[in-house]
Formats: C-alpha cells, structure tokens, sequence
C-alpha cells in the first residue's frame, strides 16, 4: 500500500511539473508573438499616418491658400528600430508632448522607384518616421546652393529604400507648399562614410541648384555608411 501511496504521489508531482511547465510554454508563446507583432503593428501605423500626411498636405497646396502647411502626428509609439543612430546631427529637440506638429516644405515624387512623400521642414526622430527631411542648413530645393533631403531606409521597401537604384538621367519631382512644381535630373550615385555626410549635405558647397537625397545603406553587409544622390535642377 505504501509503494503505491508513493507512486501516487510521484504521479500527481509529476503531472503538477508537466501542466506548470505546459502554462510556461503557452505563455512564453503568446509573449513572443505579441512581440513580434509590435513592430509590424507600428509599421502599419507609421505607412498610415504617412500616407494620411501626404494626402492632407496634397489637398492644402492644390487649394493654394498659400501660408505654413502642417501636419500633427503622434511624438511616441510609433518609433524605428535604430533610429537612435542619427541621420544626421539633430539640431531640434523631440518634444515631451503627446502630439507634434510638423511644417511641411513640399513633396518629393520619383517616378522610376514608384515613391511620393511629404519633406517636412526639420529632421528628427518623429519627422523621419513619416515622410522625408528637410537638412535645415541647406537651402530649400529650388533655390541657388545644395538642398539636403534625408529619409529612413525601411527594409519594407518604403521611404528611400530603393534610392540606390536611380542612375544618372533619373528624374526627381519637387513640389513646393506654394505650387512650385520643379525637376531635378540625377547627376550621381555615392556611397559614402556617415563620417563624411556633412561635405555633401550643407548649403553652400555648390553655387548651382542642387539637391542631394540620403539615406543609410547596408549594401556589402556594411554600417556606418550613407547612399547619397546628387541631383541637379533642370534649367
């Protein structure tokens, strides 16, 4: 009877360890997949609030009130991977607020790689995460010197993904908040050290009307490097 008291025992201890072990695994599994869906939940709020954007800012430059264009998005919640290793050096702050409002300078089309985006007029963590970026010591596109657009790299093939694919000849569309419309021809395709961007990104390296798009590249498996499109307005 003993030995059988015992086996009993060690029965129900071992059952105790078996379900323990089941609820652990469950919950590990939904755990890991709650955290595999973060970052495509984000990425569907970043493409939507971008595209939202754009079509607001569309709308606010065909009915030609003139005047600042903005647009509010969310300061939190929807951030990138890595985005803390920077573009470009950040002269703004990132607000502590709920909500930002960003000021739009035009929008960007580029036919061969199928992309349009808002440029808002500063570059910071939230700016990048939905649409491309004005470098603010450079001159806004159109105007005589070199006028710097940053964007974010999505492996999804958004923003400036396939920016390495424009060859020279390449048409890229700017639109300004007043109508302006104006195209630049690609003149030069780079890939640079992040060490070296500034020689390529401010105002003044050029008497000519340029603009120069940037992105992060990861061709080669390398880091810490930059593609760089170099553009030249058409006359």
């Amino acid at each position: 009877m003993k030995r059988q008291s015992d086996k009993s025992k060690a029965g129900t201890k071992t059952s105790s360890i078996s379900r323990i072990l089941i609820v652990l695994a469950v919950v590990f599994f939904v755990a890991g997949v709650i955290l595999l869906m973060i970052e495509p939940i984000k990425r569907h709020n970043r493409k939507k609030i971008a595209g939202e954007a754009l079509d607001a800012i569309t709308n606010k430059i065909e009915s030609a009130d003139g005047g600042e264009i903005t647009f509010t998005v969310p300061a939190t919640g929807n951030e990138v991977p890595g985005e803390e290793r920077e573009l470009i050096p950040q002269e703004a702050p990132i607000e502590e607020a709920d909500l930002i409002e960003l000021g739009a300078i035009g929008i960007i089309s580029i036919p061969k790689i199928d992309i349009r985006y808002t440029v808002w007029d500063e570059v910071t963590e939230v700016s990048l995460r939905y649409g491309l970026c004005h470098y603010e010591e450079s001159v806004i596109p159109g105007e005589t010197g070199n006028a710097t657009i940053l964007g974010h790299n999505y492996k999804d093939g958004s923003m400036f993904h396939y920016l390495g694919e424009l060859e020279a000849g390449d048409e890229v569309c700017f639109t300004g908040v007043d109508g302006t419309k104006m195209t630049f021809y690609v003149t030069d395709s780079l890939i640079i050290s992040a060490d070296d961007l500034m020689s390529y990104a401010e105002g003044d390296i050029t008497d000519s009307k340029q603009l120069t798009l940037v992105t992060c590249t990861y061709e080669y498996g390398r880091t810490g490097w930059r593609r760089v499109v170099i553009c030249k307005l058409a006359e």
